[in-house]
């Protein structure tokens, strides 16, 4: 059979036609089947010690590129800080331009005092909500202070929509008080509280410095099995484990028994890949007198 050029045309129009609509379905496929596929999130928290000028020979501008170095190690896609103070903020954000910063200063919920970050990559997610609020009875207060606690203390939060996936997840981070017994106390319960109401039945993921021991009263409250609401403990769950049990040290590497007081909390997430406490030094001092703890986790099932 004999085609018209015209027919000809056609014919291979319709080919064309096919073969965009059978690319379409397939990448529609695709996407779907990333979608139902787990999130993998890598974050960390990191107390990097406030600039103080009195530090020396550990003052923030001989340590900061090395703080940096581990934090640029681990990769995370999201991390937050302790202890910053405005102008290491703004360094991390010069160090980091791939990633969006919220928080603000504990003093006046603006540029005073010590921040309590978090950073995440822009490329990978879309901000959703995000907050701040302060551990103490007025927590939606600026600067106020909790209870017995020695400073007033901040928490910052975001909600976070993998690009992806399109799945939601929160992640908190914190400075719980490191004097007031009952403002640990209260400081746990609040931070529960707000990762019930703020997370509902979304994965959150709860971390910073604690200023608690494991088997601790606030440690208690944060995984208490018999509570309603109880977070699991991201080193005891990991499938692997890597560096010293402790994340507090002092800088003078093996000046000081370590304590584990630096946590990262799991809700409704069950599955951790990787634990990492980096204790990388210069053979003298720790970049900070805290050490980044790191994880990979999945977010969902």
């Amino acid at each position: 059979m004999n085609l018209s050029k015209c027919d000809r045309k056609i014919t291979g129009f319709s080919s064309i036609f096919v073969m965009i609509q059978f690319l379409t379905i397939s990448f529609a496929c695709f996407i779907s089947d990333l979608r139902a596929q787990n999130v993998s999130v890598n974050l960390l928290t990191y107390n990097i010690r406030w600039a103080n000028p009195e530090d020396a020979p550990n003052i923030w501008e001989l340590r900061k590129d090395n703080v940096f170095s581990l934090i640029h190690e681990s990769d995370p896609d999201v991390f937050g800080l302790q202890e910053a103070l405005k102008s290491q903020v703004t360094d991390t954000e010069h160090a980091f331009p791939g990633y969006s910063r919220i928080g603000v200063g504990r003093d006046d919920g603006k540029e005073a005092g010590e921040y309590s970050p978090l950073f995440f990559k822009t490329d990978k997610y879309l901000l959703k909500e995000s907050g701040v609020f302060w551990l103490s009875q007025t927590p939606g207060i600026a600067g106020s202070r909790g209870w017995d606690a020695a400073c007033n203390r901040v928490a910052t939060w975001v909600e976070l929509e993998d690009k992806i996936s399109r799945k939601s997840f929160l992640v908190f981070c914190t400075h719980f008080d490191h004097m007031g017994v009952v403002a640990r106390r209260n400081s746990a319960l609040l931070m529960l509280s707000a990762a019930d109401s703020l997370a509902g039945g979304k994965p959150a993921v709860l971390l910073g410095d604690f200023n608690a021991m494991p088997g601790s009263e606030p440690y208690r409250i944060l995984t208490d099995g018999t509570n309603r609401l109880h977070l699991l403990d991201a080193s005891l769950i990991s499938e692997k484990t890597r560096g010293p049990s402790f994340t507090y040290t002092g800088f003078k590497v093996g000046g000081l028994e370590g304590e584990k007081i630096d946590y990262i909390f799991l809700k409704d997430i069950q599955k951790v890949d990787l634990y990492l406490v980096n204790q990388a030094n210069n053979g003298e001092f720790y970049p900070s007198d805290h050490l980044p703890v790191s994880v990979s986790v999945q977010l969902f099932e």
